[in-house]
């Protein structure tokens, strides 16, 4: 049984333009953010702002001028962006869900033969520093804290992952299998 990937793109955009048009889809959605000064989870709000775990909204004019790179995920959609110059850039759109015009280019589709769910542990343990109901922090002497957008509560025994989804795809006409995509699913506690 195949299924289908399903991307929209769109070039020289910024990302509170690209968020602005994808925002239907994105309810619920976790960014993680990469700046020169900082790598970050933040939340998507429903008027399309990114809050940091103290709430403070992270505003357009520094998303589109340091914010390199960013990923904003929910369980059936991740938006991708990356500055390429000066604020503008590339931003893709990716669903096993058809898509309907949220970017400028037309809808694109991979025939997926299987996925496999996979998770990535992030680093560190719960802290002692409370945080608002919706977050929680995890620390490690070497690499300091990060605040994990999630309102399920942390044990030191618990651990936080982050859920993604590889999609195979047949590569030639040998029957060679590849992974030809990724996609950024949902954070959990286990």
């Amino acid at each position: 049984m195949t299924i289908s990937l399903y991307s929209q793109s769109s070039e020289n955009i910024t990302l509170s333009d690209a968020i602005t048009n994808c925002l239907s889809v994105l309810e619920g959605a976790v960014a993680l953010v990469y700046a020169p000064q900082f790598c970050q989870l933040l939340t998507l709000d429903n008027d399309g702002n990114l809050l940091n775990s103290y709430d403070k909204i992270i505003s357009n004019n520094y998303q589109d001028s340091y914010i390199f790179e960013a990923r904003i995920f929910n369980p059936n959609y991740e938006l991708r962006w990356l500055n390429e110059n000066s604020g503008k850039g590339k931003a893709v759109l990716i669903s096993e869900n058809e898509l309907d015009n949220y970017l400028s280019a037309e809808s694109n589709s991979l025939d997926i033969i299987k996925t496999i769910n996979q998770k990535y542990l992030l680093w560190g343990e719960k802290a002692k520093t409370q945080l608002n109901n919706n977050w929680q922090r995890l620390s490690a002497a070497r690499i300091g804290s990060l605040d994990i957008p999630i309102s399920t509560p942390l044990s030191q025994d618990k651990r936080v992952y982050l859920n993604f989804r590889e999609y195979l795809q047949v590569m030639d006409n040998f029957g060679n299998v590849r992974v030809g995509e990724g996609r950024l699913i949902n954070l959990e506690v286990k």
